[in-house]
């Protein structure tokens, strides 16, 4: 009886030890993908006066039209979309998505506003935008969280069709507020550089999500 109450205090150990190693996964995997996708937005995307699509992509806009903070605005707009992808996605999910939104918003506002202006080119800094923003999205998709807005409802379209990718459906619903930022800055090239981002995000998320993918595996 002693051997057998050993080894179960040994499994409980082990299962304690890989849960808070997975948690401890999650949290930085959310955090880098918090920082990275906020360089996306604000170091990169604003510079290159294109809308990155998404929540943020309208953020952007509304940035360059009226001066609203970037952050500020994705919490403000979260807010009904959250009430409509609630019950779908769950609390757990909610909260974590909650959480994660709050961080970028406070990255964006007061930490990458910091930074010195990007001086390349509008192309190179599209590509750096999607580098960055796909790398982020995915570590923060794959922490089972998400930066809110298009993301919950990304993550819902993937819960109920999980043969769809996450790069082909910010693909698509990217595109749609990208197409929509030319009459926004009257810049035909705004479109052509925000083609490049989502075209470049979804192969960005894609090849991090199968590299996260074989680590965990």
């Amino acid at each position: 009886m002693v051997n057998i109450t050993d080894e179960n205090k040994k499994g409980m150990r082990r299962q304690l030890n890989l849960s808070e190693e997975l948690t401890a996964r999650k949290i930085i995997f959310d955090i880098t993908g918090c920082i990275l996708y906020s360089i996306s937005v604000v170091n990169f995307a604003v510079y290159a006066r294109f809308a990155p699509g998404g929540i943020s992509g309208l953020a952007v806009i509304l940035n360059y039209l009226f001066g609203l903070p970037i952050g500020l605005i994705t919490i403000g707009i979260n807010i009904p979309v959250i009430i409509f992808t609630f019950r779908k996605l769950g609390l757990r999910f909610f909260i974590r998505s909650a959480v994660t939104t709050l961080v970028c918003a406070a990255f964006m506002d007061h930490i990458m506003v910091l930074f010195p202006d990007f001086t390349g080119s509008r192309l190179a800094a599209s590509v750096l935008s999607a580098f960055t923003g796909g790398i982020g999205l995915s570590l923060i998709y794959n922490s089972n969280s998400s930066t809110g807005g298009t993301d919950f409802i990304i993550m819902a379209i993937k819960r109920t069709k999980p043969e769809f990718s996450f790069g082909f459906l910010a693909f698509v619903i990217d595109g749609s507020i990208i197409l929509s930022s030319v009459f926004v800055y009257r810049d035909i090239m705004s479109f052509v550089y925000g083609l490049v981002y989502v075209v470049l995000l979804s192969v960005f998320m894609d090849v991090t999500t199968k590299f996260t993918e074989l680590l965990g595996s």
